[in-house]
């Protein structure tokens, strides 16, 4: 376990839904749940506006929001209207602060306009401090529904969320004339006091809110939030670095995305690696893209952008359009399967961390009520959660599985041995029998000190867990290769026998000391024992 302060999951919520749907916009999504493209922006788009006090007081709010970016994002990432994912866009301000050279008279800065770049999102948000003391909310307020770019579209969602822990009257532009013209532009504001509950009512942030048609909150932006950590954190961090190894990077600044990736992957890890993992598990979903500066992704939106020679980055430039289609493919078949053993880990890691979650506390109760308010408005304009994957882009590769069969093809066959060497190796240290069978099967009967995996249940964790060493000599066989006992037994059509995907699995997951028996042995063989409860002895 491990300690982290974490102060708004609230704030972060917003920020969440924000980012976590930003690049829902990815081309590769089935044709019902295809996202919102630039040039029908207007149609379903969420635009979400964080108003942060950066005043001296502040620093734990400023902390937790770094420390729940991720968190919040994959937890809100599934909002859909009519089946599609939505553009997200995220602006940021911060006010109240007098310390920093960028702030106009009324102690209030821009941070970023709305966009729908995650990573720049994150960079920013490690970048704040704090100091100061000077909040005028009604002017912060007001500021940004001038400046920033909000669709004007009634069917799209605007939210506005400020945070802070001074009144909500102070400065010369009262809140009541700020929240007016918010309803006005179809803006909803939320307000979130950092303190007591009834101060915030007192200090009016209740009365904003009211005014604006959005949701009042109060948090303990001080409170200290137990982290679980799970036995899937290090490989899904590891993973992680695996994924940066598939990008990219074209255009005159893409160097510089690609570094910034990294470096949010750092700020991320400042957190710990159950932080880390969160922003991963962001990371390896379909919210998560980067077609402005790298190429797998960019490939993805245009094909043409191979004709671009200007824009290569220069290991690939000197490289015909068919060779660098190749490379750009074969890195886009890596990241699908690393995406997809991050995702299959985060699901894990989330059933054994809920197993493990025995009491709530009041920050988290918080969290649920503010992630309700959310929706509530979101559903109001459309915005559902979905609550199937079926609107997510199918984690399946076909094409990749033929290939990968190709590659065991000829490996395969120097793996194949007699039942003589099956029984020698067997007997020989660091080697297994795996039967892959049914687990009814198993139990009724197998080769005696045969190990268990239903093939069913192959994944990274669970081979891991039977299979510690990916160095372990396994040995292979199936209901093919025993004769006369279709009870236990029960032989299947040739090319589909059970060995087959077992030992393209196998070495798909990097366990490539495979050897499989190539005989047909009458289950009377004087070589073979079997153990089980239908062995008769």
């Amino acid at each position: 376990m491990k300690k982290i302060q974490i102060t708004i999951l609230s704030l972060f919520v917003m920020l969440t839904v924000s980012m976590t749907i930003k690049n829902s916009e990815i081309p590769h999504l089935t044709t019902k749940e295809t996202a919102t493209n630039s040039a029908d922006k207007n149609a379903n788009v969420i635009q979400l506006a964080l108003l942060l006090d950066t005043s001296g007081s502040m620093n734990g709010l400023i902390e937790q929001t770094k420390s729940q970016l991720w968190k919040i994002t994959n937890e809100l990432s599934t909002l859909r209207k009519k089946g599609n994912a939505p553009m997200l866009e995220i602006a940021l301000y911060e006010y109240g602060s007098s310390s920093r050279a960028g702030l106009n008279d009324n102690w209030i800065r821009q941070i970023s306009g709305f966009t729908t770049d995650m990573d720049k999102i994150s960079e920013e948000l490690f970048a704040l401090n704090t100091g100061g003391s000077t909040e005028l909310c009604g002017t912060v307020i007001q500021q940004s529904l001038q400046e920033l770019e909000w669709t004007g579209n009634k069917g799209n969602l605007h939210l506005l969320y400020i945070a802070g822990n001074e009144s909500f009257a102070q400065g010369q532009v009262p809140y009541q004339s700020a929240v007016a013209q918010a309803k006005k532009q179809d803006v909803i504001v939320n307000t979130i006091f950092c303190g007591d509950r009834q101060q915030g009512i007192t200090h009016q942030w209740l009365n904003g809110a009211k005014l604006a048609g959005g949701e009042y909150a109060n948090i303990n932006h001080n409170q200290e939030t137990v982290y679980v950590e799970s036995p899937y954190d290090k490989q899904i961090a590891d993973l992680n670095k695996k994924l940066n190894e598939t990008y990219v990077y074209y255009g005159n600044e893409g160097r510089k995305y690609q570094d910034n990736q990294r470096k949010q992957d750092d700020n991320a890890s400042h957190y710990g690696r159950s932080n880390m993992v969160e922003r991963a598990t962001f990371k390896s979903s379909s919210n998560y893209l980067n077609s402005s500066w790298d190429l797998v992704d960019a490939y993805e939106e245009d094909k043409d952008i191979l004709s671009k020679k200007k824009v290569l980055p220069q290991e690939l430039k000197d490289k015909s359009e068919k060779e660098v289609e190749a490379a750009i493919l074969k890195k886009k078949q890596e990241r699908s399967a690393i995406k997809q053993q991050i995702q299959s880990l985060s699901q894990e890691r989330k059933q054994y961390l809920a197993e493990r979650s025995k009491e709530k506390s009041e920050a988290a109760s918080l969290e649920n009520s503010i992630i309700s308010s959310l929706k509530k408005q979101a559903a109001k304009k459309g915005f559902v959660t979905s609550t199937s994957q079926r609107l997510s882009p199918s984690a399946v590769d076909y094409r990749g599985f033929v290939e990968l069969s190709g590659e065991v093809d000829a490996y395969r066959k120097q793996r194949m041995i007699s039942l003589q060497d099956f029984i020698k190796m067997s007997k020989e240290p660091n080697t297994i029998i795996l039967d892959t069978r049914s687990k009814d099967a198993y139990k009724g009967k197998h080769l005696k000190g045969a190990v268990h995996l239903n093939f069913s249940d192959f994944t990274e964790v669970k081979l891991a867990k039977v299979i510690p060493s990916k160095d372990t000599r396994i040995l292979i066989y199936c209901n093919n290769n025993i004769l006369n006992d279709p009870r236990s037994f029960a032989m299947k059509s040739m090319p589909l026998a059970l060995n087959i995907p077992t030992f393209i699995n196998l070495y798909g997951y990097g366990y490539k000391n495979i050897y499989e028996l190539n005989s047909l042995v009458p289950v009377e063989h004087p070589s073979l024992e079997f153990e089980g409860k239908l062995v008769v002895k």
